[in-house]
């Protein structure tokens, strides 16, 4: 066929969708002896190129290259595109969820009693601990606290989880510095020494305020009576920043007036004593016992022992009067020259020696009914002591031999 090519069956071939046969140099056919003219459209879509050479033995040529038409490639710059998209999406959600972490630095917060979970959001938001009151809202109806946040100074990292912040809320966490607690039995003195540790109140500030001229008292002190020894209520108390003295003797005399307001203190007169002397008797209970169960039993003691005419010989007593407590007393520590030394003195102390719990004032107002007169430590790890009402028992008891 003219103009073409035989395959290798020797039959024409046409390629498809030419519809004319391909135009290819035959062998030995010179450059100038192709046909003329510009090619059609269809025609140029092939690219002529030079023969394979031929077989010697056959004298056939293999197809050229270009027989086929060249696909065309398609650009990757859409999938480049969207890979970018992606990575710049991705980048803007990171940062959205990261914005908490990302802050730095703490802040502390003073949440007051009442404040509503929305107040509080506020607080965390102004405080820039939290980047959103309404997701921290959300978190918390989520968690069930919503309306349970407790009261109280706290400091929280900026960027801290909200679930964190949530759970510390709950459970009433606050910072060290941001509280003071009070254990039973500590005195007015020690109390001086731990409030100056931890906010800018001296103790010598703290002590000038708490006196009873000019306070409100849950009762009245005896006249002559110029310190609030036995009234400051054991607790925990919330420290702001800028507390100062005459605040602070004021809510903890609000604290022993709810605390101790269920107490039976009618039962006062019919033990021939004063609210005071209750409180009197109160503090020595606190210092004498580690056992809760032997409150009562020291009260009785000290009743038993007034009505009889005996001295207390209480040895917490002779410490309040050395100013310091000790493990152990000596002869001469006995020996202390002090109204407050009821192994010297008859009768009750002057006033209160410690801060004593609502148990203890009430073991007070409600002493057991036995009979016994003296007590000694039995030196166990729990701190029990003997009780009995025979000299001669207790004196056993003291020597290890009972």
């Amino acid at each position: 066929m003219s103009g073409g090519l035989r395959d290798s069956a020797g039959s024409g071939r046409r390629r498809r969708g030419s519809g004319r046969p391909a135009r290819h140099k035959r062998p030995g056919q010179p450059r100038e002896s192709w046909p003329a003219g510009p090619l059609s459209r269809e025609d140029s879509l092939f690219v002529e190129e030079e023969q394979s050479p031929s077989d010697p033995r056959t004298g056939r040529h293999s197809p050229p290259r270009s027989y086929y038409p060249r696909r065309r490639r398609r650009s990757a710059r859409p999938i480049l595109v969207i890979i970018l998209l992606a990575a710049f999406t991705a980048v803007i959600v990171l940062a959205a969820n990261g914005r908490e972490d990302s802050r730095e630095g703490e802040a502390t917060i003073r949440i007051e009693p009442g404040a509503a979970t929305a107040e509080i959001a506020r607080l965390l938001k102004d405080a820039d601990v939290i980047s959103s009151e309404k997701k921290f809202m959300k978190e918390a109806e989520a968690a069930g606290v919503a309306g349970q946040l407790k009261p109280g100074t706290y400091r929280f990292q900026r960027g801290e989880p909200i679930e964190d912040i949530l759970m510390r809320l709950a459970a009433g966490l606050q910072t060290p510095e941001g509280v003071m607690t009070i254990p039973e039995g500590y005195s007015l003195d020690e109390i001086a020494a731990e409030l100056a540790a931890k906010t800018g109140i001296t103790e010598d500030e703290y002590r000038r305020a708490a006196v009873p001229a000019g306070r409100a008292l849950p009762f009245a002190p005896p006249p002559g009576v110029t310190t609030l020894e036995g009234y400051i209520f054991p607790s925990t108390y919330d420290l702001e920043p800028e507390v100062t003295a005459d605040a602070m003797v004021d809510r903890q005399l609000e604290t022993f007036r709810e605390r101790t307001a269920g107490l039976p203190w009618e039962k006062a007169e019919s033990l021939g004593m004063t609210r005071y002397e209750i409180l009197t008797v109160a503090s020595m209970v606190e210092r004498e016992t580690r056992v809760p169960e032997e409150r009562s039993l020291v009260a009785a003691v000290i009743y038993n022992r007034l009505a009889r005419g005996m001295r207390l010989d209480i040895d917490a007593t002779v410490q309040y009067a050395l100013g310091h407590w000790k493990e152990e007393l000596t002869w001469d520590d006995l020996m202390t020259d002090s109204q407050y030394n009821t192994r010297l003195y008859p009768g009750l102390p002057p006033g209160p020696i410690c801060s004593p719990g609502a148990a203890s004032i009430q073991a007070a107002l409600e002493p057991a009914e036995v009979d016994y007169l003296f007590y000694v430590a039995i030196g166990d790890e729990e701190g029990r002591h003997f009780f009995t009402s025979s000299y001669e028992e207790f004196l056993a008891a003291a020597e290890g031999t009972y």
